[in-house]
Formats: structure tokens, C-alpha cells, sequence
């Protein structure tokens, strides 16, 4: 198993978990979190953001975006690709701006809803990294990352829901990832696909400004 996986995995956590300020979307996830993957102590050669890989260099890609990988972790000569999603809950604070507490509070983190796709979102991740780790030899593993304050993604959904098989609950999933009701719009806007592995999740939790987040690492 590569090293530098383990390293990054143990670093996003240390983020995560002393992190004391509120994030507000997924890109200030991703900015701060690569800022500090490039202050760690294990000395990363690089840490990119927004890595493009043209979907024409990947067999079985089915999605019509183009495919820019949130974070790429590079060491000697391995990379490794970080995938992130940060689906949120409202959160309102009063909160600090040019060295002055503001009078107002103001919805500093948005309620984003569609839990149904956010679950579809970050299987669709998993399955990403793996035609990237298939296509590159020099990338070993990937990692997908999902954070959230919205507890209803912990939960176990029901058997007849159309998203029963992209459930994100604790435990081992299968690998097919495809909508109950084939002539949904969900299921017609985003396609099935299956991956190549079962995978574990396993939730752990952090309190950042007095407001619990859960978070899980996928390992691709």
C-alpha cells in the first residue's frame, strides 16, 4: 500500500478535526485544505488544485463534464488524486469583517437540499478516481472525501426509494450505482454506473464554531 496515501489521509484528517473556523462552500474546503497539505510536515513536492484530465483519456467515463480533480497530491514520482464534496445545511453567524463584528447575522453556509444527488455526487467521485487510477500508473490510490452537516446523508434510507443504492449509511455498499426508477429524471440526467469494488464507509465527527460536522475518507 502506498505511503502517501496513508499520509494525506492522516493529514486531511488532522485538518478537519483542528480546523476552528467555519468553512463556507466546498472550494473554501478545497483551498484551505490544500494549503495545508502544502505546510505539512511530510514535505508533499506539490499540491495541485483544479487538475485537469480530459475525459477522452478515460475508457468508460460516461459523464458529458470534463473531468478537473479538486486536489492532486504529488510525491517523488506518485500522484495521488483527492476528490471533495462538502454538502451543508444552513448555518447563520454574526460574524467578523475588516476587524468589526457585524450587527447582523447573515447565512454564512447555504442549505443546498438534493440529498439524492449529493449521495449520487460522491459515488460518481469514487468511480472517477478509478478510471484515473486505471489509466495512470503513477496514480496508486485515490481519495474520496465527504463532508457534511446535514445528518440525513448518515442515515439508511428506505429499500423503495430511488436512491436506495447510492446510500452513504455506515457499512459496506455494493457496487451498483443505479436509480429504482429507471424513467426518473434523476435517473435520465444522471447515469447508472458500476464500480469496480465494494467499499466500507465509515463516519467520524468533528465541532467546529459549536456546529458537528461528519466527515468520511473513501479509499479508491
Amino acid at each position: 500500500m502506498s505511503r502517501l496515501v496513508d499520509s494525506v489521509r492522516d493529514d486531511i484528517r488532522r485538518f478537519l478535526e483542528r480546523n476552528d473556523e467555519l468553512l463556507f462552500n466546498e472550494r473554501d474546503l478545497q483551498i484551505h485544505l490544500a494549503m495545508s497539505l502544502q505546510k505539512s510536515s511530510q514535505a508533499y513536492d506539490d499540491v495541485d488544485l483544479e487538475y485537469y484530465v480530459p475525459r477522452s483519456e478515460l475508457d468508460g467515463y460516461l459523464w458529458n463534464s470534463e473531468l478537473r480533480l479538486d486536489l492532486v497530491v504529488r510525491q517523488g514520482n506518485e500522484f495521488l488524486p483527492v476528490e471533495l464534496k462538502y454538502k451543508t445545511r444552513s448555518i447563520s453567524r454574526r460574524i467578523e469583517r475588516f476587524g468589526e463584528l457585524l450587527t447582523e447575522a447573515a447565512v454564512v453556509v447555504k442549505n443546498q437540499g438534493a440529498q439524492d444527488l449529493g449521495r449520487y455526487d460522491f459515488w460518481k467521485d469514487v468511480r472517477r478516481l478509478e478510471l484515473v487510477r486505471r489509466r495512470f500508473a503513477a496514480v496508486k490510490n485515490g481519495l474520496a472525501l465527504f463532508v457534511t452537516n446535514d445528518p440525513s446523508y448518515l442515515k439508511t434510507g428506505r429499500a423503495s426509494s430511488n436512491h436506495a443504492a447510492l446510500s452513504m449509511a455506515a457499512g459496506v455498499h455494493g457496487r451498483n450505482k443505479q436509480w429504482q426508477n429507471g424513467d426518473s429524471f434523476c435517473a435520465r440526467e444522471h447515469p447508472a454506473f458500476e464500480l469496480e469494488a465494494d467499499y466500507g464507509i465509515v463516519w467520524q465527527q468533528f465541532v467546529t464554531e459549536g456546529e458537528t460536522f461528519h466527515y468520511c475518507i473513501l479509499q479508491v
